[in-house]
């Protein structure tokens, strides 16, 4: 399962699919996110739930998480892009995230409440695809969902430096599979980007990590033709993942 100045031939006006990149407008971009040293080490039961819609009125919040989301994204696939650092997302959809109640959040333990930026250890995104029809277009290009099977959708996920290891991933993973039952679905999506011919080793640590919990590959197709947006920007060949987990 993790800022960079906008390129004026690759930006977009509308927020982009969760493993699709989004420019960051440079006029919106924070230097760095500026987190504090953590203060917990070995195994941490982190409060999870969906962010609460008002904190995307917290620009602070919304701006320190997207740079952190960058940064996460920007070490974890160094290799694939022509361009270093290359941005993962942007305020406007994160925003859109935390408004649309599919924001998964990890805090610290008992400092969920007033929701924080120093206390926050790891996201994810979490959303229910209930139909092909409801699939944004990285889906249909890729997998068309069983039209009698909800299947939730996880992705953006991400967990600070400072605290890998310490099951917060795991955790935001199992939170996003329990919201997808209540929810009704009974399979889980994940979606990851490889290389083709040769090995990222972030990302073969992700995909073993996924495999371990369970996710099967049920689709790989060459990210230039399923993305093609994407395909001017790779540094070098790449494909891309479908997994499903049956609930």
């Amino acid at each position: 399962m993790t800022a960079s100045t906008e390129s004026p031939s690759t930006a977009h006006s509308a927020p982009l699919a969760d493993e699709k990149v989004a420019m960051l407008n440079t006029s919106e971009a924070v230097a760095t996110s500026q987190l504090p040293s953590p203060p917990l080490r070995g195994r941490i039961n982190a409060d999870i739930s969906i962010a609460p819609a008002n904190l995307a009125e917290d620009d602070a919040f919304v701006h320190s998480l997207t740079n952190l989301i960058n940064e996460i994204y920007t070490d974890a696939e160094r290799g694939f892009w022509s361009i270093d650092p290359f941005t993962r997302t942007n305020p406007a959809e994160v925003r859109s995230f935390i408004t649309s109640g599919t924001l998964a959040v990890a805090w610290l333990p008992g400092y969920s409440r007033p929701p924080c930026m120093e206390h926050l250890l790891g996201c994810g995104r979490v959303q229910l695809l209930a139909a092909p029809s409801e699939a944004d277009s990285r889906t249909t290009s890729h997998f068309t969902p069983d039209p009698d099977t909800a299947i939730g959708q996880f992705g953006c996920l991400i967990c600070r430096p400072e605290y890998r290891g310490s099951g917060v991933g795991r955790d935001l993973l199992k939170f996003a599979e329990d919201w997808t039952r209540k929810k009704g679905g009974k399979k889980m999506q994940v979606e990851l980007v490889v290389g083709d011919g040769w090995e990222h080793e972030e990302k073969m640590k992700l995909a073993g990590w996924y495999e371990r919990a369970g996710y099967e590959n049920v689709k790989e197709v060459d990210l230039s033709e399923g993305i093609p947006e994407l395909g001017p920007l790779l540094a070098r060949k790449a494909r891309y993942r479908v997994y499903h987990k049956t609930l």
